[in-house]
């Protein structure tokens, strides 16, 4: 449990206060709310504005699926970015 609280915290995520279970929070920029909740031995991520929902047993996986929402979602800001530049002024 406390190494999934150190890369959550590692990844910029914020501890929600008044919960039973250990749960982090992240605003990701065309994500919305990415909410991490720890239980025994596994970590349920939740991204409610995409309606994604997983669980993982290790640390490393959450870790990279993190890593991959947030390129997907920069990836497609730039390109959403890329084609408003190109529709002239």
């Amino acid at each position: 449990m406390m190494m999934f609280s150190r890369m959550l915290r590692r990844q910029g995520f914020y501890r929600v206060k008044n919960q039973d279970d250990p749960v982090y929070m992240k605003h990701g920029v065309g994500l919305g709310g990415i909410y991490v909740r720890i239980e025994h031995k596994k970590a349920l991520i939740q991204v409610r504005d995409l309606g994604i929902q997983e669980e993982f047993t290790r640390v490393k996986k959450l870790e990279n699926f993190i890593n991959e929402l947030e390129d997907q979602a920069y990836r497609e800001k730039c390109f959403i970015v890329h084609k408003m530049r190109g529709s002239g002024s």
